[in-house]
């Protein structure tokens, strides 16, 4: 794996958005617990099923996951 392709530890990538239009994250771990995200994560399967294979996919805007993380930590404040 390339310097720059590597995760740092502690974080997953993930990749937001719908067609064209996508982004590339990383997102720390912690994250996964809470409900807001776990909500996202339920969107990926009914979108793409369990069967995901390689980064994993969540359909929402990269403005609505960014408000989702920023209500995540926020809360964790």
């Amino acid at each position: 794996m390339a310097r720059k392709d590597r995760v740092p530890r502690g974080y997953i990538p993930v990749l937001i958005g719908q067609g064209e239009e996508r982004e590339k994250i990383l997102v720390h771990m912690e994250h996964l617990k809470q409900p807001c995200f776990l909500e996202l994560l339920d969107l990926a399967v009914q979108e793409f099923g369990y069967e995901q294979q390689g980064i994993l996919h969540i359909p929402c805007t990269a403005e609505a996951f960014r408000l989702i993380i920023g209500a995540i930590r926020k809360s964790k404040s």
